[in-house]
């Protein structure tokens, strides 16, 4: 009878071992199946916000405003406020949007808004060549929709997905127009990059020499030397020490094609003034636009002030 007792409890022990031992094999089987799937809706979901919004809003461009001294202004604040309002877009991606439109930027600040309002098409396409067309299209007509493939895990924190344009009814086929890549930031996807494909961008200009405008003097740069040219029977001309394909030196001299004096010569009671024969300023081009560094900054500034504002600029463009 013991022996029967014995028995029945090890059936008992061993059947309950059994289904404990199912039991916890099914629910990790269950759970992996289920998340990575999960996982990519949400990356397709966030990786397509900036499309979504984009399309939504008929292909919007940052807006050019008027500031209150009468001259115009990229609004980045505004978009960048939209940006961040969608919940995906990383710092890291705004950042990039920083730089790329900082060219445009710094440069319609010089215009007067009405300069701007009244301009021919395409006037200013140098450096804001993206109020002219849809930027995140790379392109001037308009797609009726847009699909999302490819979506997939480059990693645990990092995924990317592909973005094609759809004309009226046509299946989408051919080249993606671009690639969103997204990083996991807090446990939450969010787009850090978006990468044409096959789209043409417009070159930077790398050559420093040429002509450049700003303030009421025109900087003429040559092999050797620099041309302040008032106007057409005015110039000045210094001679450059070239420190690398993007910057040189200007030496300060007073070599004077011209019907009047520019009083570059006055030293407003300064000590340390220009002088003949050693550097002035350097020239540094950067994105398209030349800035000037100058060695001898308060007596530019008493110049400005006492004999003519708007000759030595911080910073010069070029013009079509």
């Amino acid at each position: 009878m013991k022996e029967l007792i014995l028995l029945l409890i090890s059936i008992f022990l061993i059947g309950c071992n059994s289904k404990e031992e199912k039991i916890n094999e099914s629910k990790p089987i269950t759970k992996l199946e289920n998340e990575p799937a999960d996982e990519l809706k949400v990356i397709e979901k966030n990786g397509r916000s900036f499309y979504d919004w984009y399309f939504e809003n008929e292909f919007p461009n940052c807006d050019i405003v008027k500031r209150k001294d009468g001259k115009c202004l990229v609004d980045t604040v505004s978009y960048f406020k939209t940006l961040r309002g969608l919940g995906t877009i990383s710092e890291k991606f705004i950042l990039q949007e920083r730089e790329r439109l900082q060219p445009c930027a710094e440069f319609i600040a010089t215009l007067d808004y009405s300069e701007y309002e009244n301009a021919d098409l395409y006037e200013y396409d140098e450096y804001c060549l993206d109020i002219y067309y849809m930027y995140w299209l790379k392109s001037q007509d308009s797609p009726s929709s847009f699909t999302v493939k490819n979506v997939k895990k480059i990693n645990e924190n990092n995924t990317s997905l592909d973005i094609y344009e759809k004309y009226d009814s046509a299946d989408t086929v051919g080249t993606p127009l671009s690639t969103v890549f997204l990083e996991k930031e807090k446990n939450d996807w969010k787009i850090t990059q978006i990468k044409f494909i096959n789209r043409e961008e417009m070159p930077t200009q790398s050559d420093i020499s040429g002509r450049w405008f700003g303030g009421i003097v025109s900087l003429n740069v040559l092999k050797n030397e620099l041309i302040f040219e008032y106007h057409g029977q005015c110039q000045y001309t210094y001679p450059i020490r070239k420190i690398n394909e993007n910057e040189f030196e200007m030496i300060w001299a007073r070599d004077r094609d011209c019907v009047f004096d520019n009083s570059t010569d006055e030293n407003f009671g300064l000590k340390n003034v220009p002088t003949i024969g050693k550097p002035f300023a350097k020239y540094k081009l950067k994105n398209n636009i030349l800035y000037a560094e100058y060695y001898y900054k308060d007596w530019v500034k008493e110049y400005a002030k006492q004999v003519q504002n708007e000759v030595f600029k911080d910073k010069y463009f070029r013009k079509n």
